[in-house]
């Protein structure tokens, strides 16, 4: 049966903690009966390039395996990150 899966992501989404978070994020695609992933980042205090890379890769590894990834309410530090990175279409944040 197929399932929605809602992940918090961390308040800082940064290289000091992208190990542990990408092995979160394996185990979600990995899920063989997630079939859409809501990532909630309403509480994204900090952000950098290592850690938007690992939610693009993320993304892509999730639509390669035909799982919807959309987001609930990222934070405005989140979107300005990724608006400067050139990495807001990539990710699907708006």
């Amino acid at each position: 049966m197929a399932s929605t899966v809602s992940f918090n992501l961390p308040e800082n989404l940064t290289i000091a903690n992208i190990h542990g978070l990408h092995e979160d994020f394996e185990a979600l695609v990995d899920k063989e009966e997630c079939d859409a992933i809501v990532l909630r980042a309403d509480g994204v205090q900090r952000a950098d390039t290592a850690g938007l890379q690992l939610i693009a890769a993320f993304v892509k590894a999730s639509r390669e395996r035909q799982i919807q990834v959309s987001w609930d309410h990222p934070s405005e530090k989140l979107c300005t990150v990724a608006a400067l990175l050139g990495l807001e279409k990539m990710i699907g944040i708006h």
